[in-house]
């Protein structure tokens, strides 16, 4: 595939289950393979550092973008094929989507979901019409799933917003979703205004 840029989305936690490591490992396994490039929140610890030292240690593209306040709290990782220093939460997801050709979301925290809704309110605005997968291992979405189907039922979106995201069931897959599906267009000039 090559020169796609991937933006993954996952957990700081060094105490995520062993599944959600061998997933990560997996998704940095094909990402590798496929010299697809990791964007990502700049950590060196939970499935953050597990994606991007095996991306590192299988010859590839990691850009870490992480805010000034973070960069001690999150272990900012020194390795790096780039580390770009942000002002503000804010400004790190634009400069995370702005270089994405593409995003993943891996399980993760209330900063996994920030980043994750965030994204997905841009497209569903219009903003940008990247692919978002999200990567369903072990049903550790099916809560947030349940609350899209349970939004839709209400009426609260409509069930084209349900199509902006697509799910599958584990890391590895994500690349799989992702092949033969790049977006030329890339980032609307919209994407400014954030």
């Amino acid at each position: 595939m090559g020169n796609l840029a991937l933006c993954v989305f996952c957990s700081s936690s060094n105490l995520v289950p062993e599944q959600f490591r061998k997933d990560a490992i997996a998704l940095a396994d094909r990402m590798a393979e496929e010299k697809i490039t990791l964007i990502y929140g700049g950590g060196s610890v939970g499935l953050m550092g597990i994606l991007a030292d095996r991306i590192l240690g299988r010859g590839g593209k990691v850009i870490g973008v992480i805010p000034t306040f973070l960069r001690t709290e999150e272990l900012a990782h020194e390795g790096l094929t780039e580390m770009i220093v942000t002002q503000s939460m804010h400004e790190r997801k634009i400069e995370m989507s702005r270089r994405a050709d593409a995003f993943a979301v891996l399980p993760g925290g209330f900063g996994t979901m920030d980043e994750f809704f965030e994204i997905l309110t841009w497209k569903q605005l219009g903003l940008h019409a990247k692919p978002i997968v999200v990567a369903n291992t072990g049903g550790w979405f099916d809560p947030i799933l349940s609350y899209f189907l349970n939004a839709e039922n209400q009426r609260m979106i409509s069930r084209q917003n349900l199509a902006l995201v697509e799910i599958v069931g584990s890391g590895e897959q994500v690349v799989k979703a992702l092949l033969g599906r790049r977006d030329p267009a890339g980032t609307p000039p919209r994407l400014s205004r954030l």
